[in-house]
């Protein structure tokens, strides 16, 4: 069985803003390409070219990577998006001194900044960290009861300065022992004389050496 915490809202809000930034990069792109009227010029080999061409596959790559890791809860989905915002931040710059258009380009500046700055919160490395864990019933041992009375085991230090383990029978809660379940190899019996129960050893279990 498998235990996951459900997405956070500050998660969906962030895969909503680079889902968003991308689809606007991509029609802003689309804009261009058709402002030159002629889709081949997209596709000759030039420096600007070049570096639109890297937009697309980031911009590409970013829409796969960072919904389905971030989601997934992959820790290089977290990198990934550190990275892709740091360039956009300096996308945004080279686009303000080179075309001065200072309002448009400082605000998406400043939403580039806090969302980056929001993948180094401790919600966000708390989100990535608290990974999907498998939960293992485990069967705890039960202390073992004979009708009323419950076993307890104990340390003694004996007379010959060796020490030994011991087994008792109590109804109530004794000064001193633990309780503990049935050891290997022993079963319970019932003295005639005092209707305690105690542990006998089975002869099977603890053969006699020839």
């Amino acid at each position: 069985m498998t235990e996951r915490k459900e997405t956070p809202i500050g998660i969906v809000l962030f895969l909503t803003f680079i889902v968003l930034i991308d689809v606007v990069f991509l029609y802003y792109l689309g804009n261009i390409v058709m402002a030159n009227g002629d889709f081949t010029t997209f596709l000759t080999v030039s420096q600007s070219n070049l570096l639109m061409w890297f937009d697309v596959l980031l911009v590409v790559l970013s829409l796969i990577i960072i919904p389905y890791g971030f989601l997934k809860r992959k820790i290089f989905a977290r990198f990934f998006a550190m990275v892709f915002l740091v360039y956009l931040v300096i996308r945004i710059l080279v686009y303000i001194s080179m075309s001065g258009e200072k309002n448009i380009g400082y605000l998406f500046f400043a939403l580039f900044i806090l969302t980056l700055l929001y993948l180094f919160t401790t919600s966000v490395k708390n989100y990535f960290s608290n990974m999907t864990m498998a939960i293992i019933p485990v069967d705890v041992p039960k202390e073992y009861t004979y009708g009323l009375y419950t076993l307890y085991t104990e340390l003694v230090h004996l007379k010959n300065e060796k020490n030994q383990i011991i087994y008792f029978f109590s109804k109530k809660t004794p000064k001193s022992g633990t309780p503990t379940t049935l050891p290997e190899g022993y079963h319970v019996e019932v003295s005639e004389r005092s209707g305690m129960p105690y542990l006998k050893k089975d002869p099977s279990a603890f053969p006699t050496p020839s």
